[in-house]
């Protein structure tokens, strides 16, 4: 699960660069947004997914302790 929250974390620091850097001379933020501009154009879906893993992996921790 630890994994999957890290995998979410970074996906969403590479929607968040892309945005940012798109169509200013980065071919990979250019690539990334053309392959997927919905989340290039809103990266926050992409971080609520991100902090729902993280609330979901604390519970399950909490559950098992």
């Amino acid at each position: 699960m630890l994994f999957v929250v890290l995998l979410m974390l970074a996906a969403t620091g590479l929607f968040y660069a892309a945005a940012t850097y798109q169509n200013h001379g980065y071919a990979w933020a250019d690539q990334t947004c053309a392959s997927m501009p919905s989340l290039c154009d809103s990266p926050h879906i992409v971080a609520t997914g991100a902090v729902a893993a993280i609330v979901v992996f604390f519970v399950m921790e909490k559950i098992r302790s």
